[in-house]
């Protein structure tokens, strides 16, 4: 590791990448049984303790933005404690990726533990076809939830991933849905993780000529003017600091993440910290720093701070999805 490689800046890779954000997975478990995630069903992790000192390396390596994702993060016993603790380490940027379902219940926890942000994953706004996507569970907590957070002045983007088969009447709801609210909606290309690998997605290009089609597209949009007053970044980008495309159809913010057909790990910032304390800097390949073996071990801070510069420095290129797909489910590396 050389000077400039790791510091406030961000931790920096052999191809120039400067990494500033974090994804946490607290849990592999999942209380949904979505057709193309296939979680995990019991928690397992790291502690709390051992989460809260691994994030605190991280900041003070540079890391502006921490994302906690699962599985399901609400899952995780003892969650808003958590946050309060992680919250207290400074990061410019505290945010949720949650399926919805506890949100009626959470959102004012989550607000004053301190988180700034939510992406709530919201598949279909119908409830047969949510039912039929999700494993058979009701969407209208997930609904109410939704404004609870809005309620409590929660910045929220919604996620949604898409399936040959259902497409077209997802896109009709959430586009209403999101046009009622002004909700920016980002739409994921199906990933081929685990059960994934066995359904079929839609392009980001099928995506956007059937957008046209049915809204009209208006311009492309730079920040997403569905955040609104909710705007919280202090960061580079008032409306995340993620990979999608956002362009405007029928007066909605509208995400883009061509994860498969648009490939953007020429400037992917993101690294990934697994419930059990991998360190991974790509969702395909399998390259992992085991961190929690390093804690069992006693490493010292400044050691530990060198073994994640080193493993960043050797990230790959580019993700390999044409090359196959993945055997581990998505729920297992962040989402």
């Amino acid at each position: 590791m050389t000077d400039g490689e790791a510091g406030i800046a961000g931790i920096r890779d052999s191809f120039g990448r400067t990494h500033t954000y974090l994804r946490l997975s607290v849990t592999e478990a999942c209380n949904y049984r979505c057709q193309y995630c296939g979680p995990g069903v019991v928690h397992r992790g790291l502690s709390d303790d051992h989460v809260v000192l691994l994030c605190s390396l991280f900041r003070s390596m540079g890391i502006r933005t921490l994302r906690i994702t699962g599985g399901e993060p609400t899952v995780r016993p003892g969650l808003i404690p958590l946050i309060v603790r992680l919250s207290s380490l400074g990061f410019e940027r505290l945010a949720l990726t949650t399926n919805g379902t506890s949100l009626v219940r959470d959102a004012r926890a989550l607000r004053k533990a301190g988180i700034q942000s939510v992406n709530v994953s919201l598949d279909a706004v119908d409830a047969d076809l949510y039912a039929s996507l999700t494993g058979g569970f009701p969407v209208r907590p997930v609904l109410e939830g939704i404004g609870a957070a809005l309620s409590e002045g929660l910045a929220v983007k919604l996620n949604a991933v898409l399936l040959a088969d259902t497409y077209r009447s997802q896109v009709r709801q959430l586009m209403d849905f999101a046009g009622k609210f002004g909700i920016p909606l980002r739409f994921i290309e199906l990933m081929p993780f685990g059960d994934g690998a066995r359904c079929e997605g839609v392009s980001t290009a099928t995506l956007v000529a059937f957008l046209g089609e049915e809204y009209g597209e208006e311009a492309s949009v730079c920040p997403p003017q569905g955040l609104g007053a909710n705007s919280v970044s202090k960061g580079d980008e008032p409306w995340g600091s993620g990979p999608a495309e956002y362009r405007r159809f029928g007066g909605v913010d509208v995400g883009l993440i061509g994860a498969l057909t648009s490939c953007f790990c020429s400037r992917c910032q993101r690294l990934r910290l697994t419930n059990e304390g991998w360190l991974k800097t790509c969702l395909y390949h399998s390259d992992h720093l085991n961190l929690s073996e390093l804690l069992d071990r006693g490493c010292s801070q400044d050691e530990m701070r060198g073994r994640i510069a080193d493993f960043v420095l050797t990230k790959r290129l580019r993700h390999a999805f044409q090359s196959g797909p993945v055997e581990w489910p998505l729920s297992s590396v962040g989402g």
